[in-house]
């Protein structure tokens, strides 16, 4: 991170002062000085409290004569962007994950647990002419390179 990005920073540990909200990225385009703030929380993240952010950054980043012109952004990941932290996972315990894991292999799974830095995840396994078992698997989150939950409309 660079001076200004880390000056960025800290406005936004002043302002995210309660335990059920945090960051998640912050990325400043040098090109078109976009800043983009995306938040998330323990149970999600509304659309006041972006709101409410996003002017109490506002207010501090008009102050930062460093900065120069830029455009804020302050929004939650989305329901599609990937789980990028360990602390966004409990709030998806029963919902069906699409993981691409460090050694190159992939999984669909629910969510059962998340202990420390491990899941818990319960899959099917079928094969051929037999018939499908739940297996349950625990990874590290270290060895998550990729995580999405998988949208279901049933």
């Amino acid at each position: 991170m660079n001076p200004v990005q880390n000056r960025i920073l800290q406005h936004l540990e002043a302002i995210l002062t309660d335990d059920h909200h945090f960051l998640v990225e912050l990325k400043l385009s040098p090109n078109n000085g976009l800043l983009t703030v995306l938040l998330d929380g323990d149970t999600g993240v509304s659309i006041d409290y972006c709101a409410l952010v996003s002017r109490a950054l506002g207010e501090k980043l008009d102050e930062m004569e460093e900065l120069g012109k830029y455009v804020l952004e302050v929004s939650s990941p989305g329901a599609d962007a990937p789980l990028r932290l360990l602390r966004q996972y409990p709030k998806h315990i029963g919902r069906k994950l699409k993981l691409e894991i460090s050694d190159g292999s992939a999984l669909e799974a629910a969510l059962t647990a998340v202990t420390g830095d491990q899941l818990t995840l319960a899959y099917s396994h079928k094969e051929k002419g037999k018939k499908a078992v739940q297996l349950e698997r625990t990874l590290a989150f270290a060895d998550i390179k990729t995580a999405k939950v998988i949208i279901s409309f049933k």
